[in-house]
């Protein structure tokens, strides 16, 4: 499987494009870089954006990417109207633009998403935002965590629905939830694996 990281701007939000055997997902576009047509386009065409949250710094990519491609996005029923709603998704608080003009079209569903020759766990991971989720790859041992979980950091909370209680609630569930040797790719910064942030993050001894 292929991980292609696009980092890009404001927040230096990361979003990702993951091909496996021939099918190709979109994970958090933050912004309509070029580079996401670029990889797309030389791996192939997706079948579906996946967001693990629907902050405005996660979604500036959306609709140009959905346009371009015909694909449907999905988001936690939680945050379904978030991407047309300035207050919720943030852009309002920093005085920006909503990015994203028109709704998600799909809401996961169940524990467990399928997708080509995709699947992911879905946990629910509150805290960050009411609908945040981590998308879990147990063969191969990856994990999409959104804003949950950063190295050495952990997701802010003082934007619409945010809760340090919850977020930390929601990052004690993932400690048993996945191995330890899971590499999170997180919204911001570089990869780590949980097992590290064990051992390192300041936020996990509190």
């Amino acid at each position: 499987m292929q991980v292609k990281k696009i980092t890009s701007g404001l927040a230096q939000e990361n979003g990702y494009v993951l091909e496996k055997e021939g099918s190709v997902v979109i994970i958090d576009p933050g912004t309509d870089d070029s580079r996401f047509f670029e990889v797309i386009d030389r791996l192939g065409t997706p079948a579906a954006i996946l967001l693990t949250h629907a902050h405005f710094d996660h979604i500036g990519g959306v609709d140009a990417l959905r346009e371009r491609y015909k694909v449907p996005v999905y988001v936690h029923r939680l945050e379904s109207d978030w991407l047309t709603n300035g207050e919720k998704n943030g852009a309002h608080a920093f005085n920006l633009p909503v990015p994203a003009m028109k709704p998600a079209e799909k809401v996961y569903e169940g524990d467990t998403l399928t997708i080509g020759n995709f699947t992911f766990d879905l946990y629910h991971t509150p805290g960050h935002s009411p609908g945040s989720v981590v998308l879990y790859m147990a063969d191969e041992k990856i994990a999409f965590c959104g804003d949950l979980i950063f190295k050495q950091s952990v997701g802010r909370t003082d934007l619409f629905g945010g809760d340090q209680a919850t977020l930390m609630g929601s990052i004690e569930r993932m400690k048993h939830l996945i191995p330890g040797a899971t590499v999170l790719y997180p919204g911001h910064g570089p990869k780590t694996t949980l097992e590290e942030e064990k051992q390192t993050n300041p936020f996990f001894k509190q």
